[in-house]
């Protein structure tokens, strides 16, 4: 399924790899929050998010693996199940957010997307994994690197939209305050996930 990079222009330019994954992520997070305040509401959230961020991310995949349009339908239907895991886990969760909020503070919304967004990144993970296992044995740490991602999302996410949500969307729109918002959080999973993707492809022979 996975096609071999070549020592040659595709086993070099990491950092430019890397790059292009944090573009490409905060991009799709930002189409996703702009969707969510232009009358899509949860659609955008429950039902969009995983094609949107599956096609940015084959942006940059389609010059690495041989049938890239797979991650697509990973991403659509493994966030369609992380959703499905964070409806299933909420009682569970919810006393875990609300213990933080008593010993952290920063408020309620933040520590929702802090504990909630990585369950759901659990099932992009997963079914994201079940594409990258074929081409490195290593490639169970994409799971735990979506789940990080997913912490490091939400509270991105959470404490910029607190800091200019409000100010924008006085000013200028709501939906332009959602889309910074949802693509900085992005970009931040991006980071830690993209981290964790050069290393995949960098170790590749190993």
């Amino acid at each position: 399924m996975l096609s071999s990079m070549g020592t040659g222009d595709r086993g070099q330019g990491w950092e430019k790899m890397l790059l292009w994954w944090i573009l490409v992520n905060a991009v799709g997070g930002a189409i996703v929050g702009a969707l969510e305040e232009s009358g899509f509401q949860f659609l955008a959230t429950l039902i969009l998010t995983g094609p949107i961020l599956g096609v940015a991310q084959w942006f940059v995949l389609r010059r690495y693996l041989r049938y890239a349009y797979w991650w697509i339908l990973a991403s659509t239907f493994g966030w369609l199940l992380g959703i499905q895991v964070r409806i299933a886990t909420g009682r569970i969760l919810d006393p875990i957010v609300e213990m933080l909020l008593a010993v952290g503070g920063l408020g309620e919304v933040f520590w929702l997307n802090v504990v909630k967004e990585p369950v759901t990144a659990v099932g992009l993970g997963i079914a994201q994994w079940l594409i990258l296992r074929h081409y490195s044995n290593q490639a169970g740490w994409w799971i735990v690197a979506n789940v990080l991602g997913g912490c490091v999302n939400g509270a991105v996410s959470s404490a910029v939209c607190a800091a200019i949500c409000q100010t924008l969307a006085m000013k200028l729109n709501a939906g332009i305050a959602s889309a910074i918002a949802y693509g900085t959080g992005w970009a931040g999973s991006g980071l830690v996930t993209g981290i964790m993707l050069v290393w995949l492809f960098s170790n590749r022979h190993k």
